[in-house]
């Protein structure tokens, strides 16, 4: 699912948001590789959706030791998190990844 604003709102509420930007050239090779993965393994000619992207990053975040580490410091422990966040990544690295 994109990005809402009810969700960038949360995200910038608990500084989520500042996490991505300060670790952004991570969060944009995470976002590449996942999109890479989806086009290589995907039909020729399908049109590979920012959806389809997330669910490939999902996992990847899932278990990243520093967003594990920053969610719990800031005591964040529901799973939409997790979705927010990659929602986050794919909405501020979409058109780049996509050109790559």
């Amino acid at each position: 699912m994109s990005l809402t604003l009810e969700a960038e709102q949360r995200l910038i509420k608990v500084d989520l948001e500042k996490f991505f930007e300060d670790h952004k050239s991570k969060w944009k090779t995470l976002a590449q590789r996942s999109y890479s993965f989806v086009k290589n393994n995907f039909p020729a000619k399908a049109v590979i959706r920012i959806d389809d992207v997330a669910k490939a990053l999902s996992p990847l975040l899932q278990v990243d030791e520093d967003l594990i580490n920053i969610l719990n410091e800031k005591r964040l422990k529901q799973k939409f998190w997790f979705r927010d966040f990659g929602d986050l990544i794919l909405d501020r690295t979409w058109k780049k990844i996509q050109k790559s």
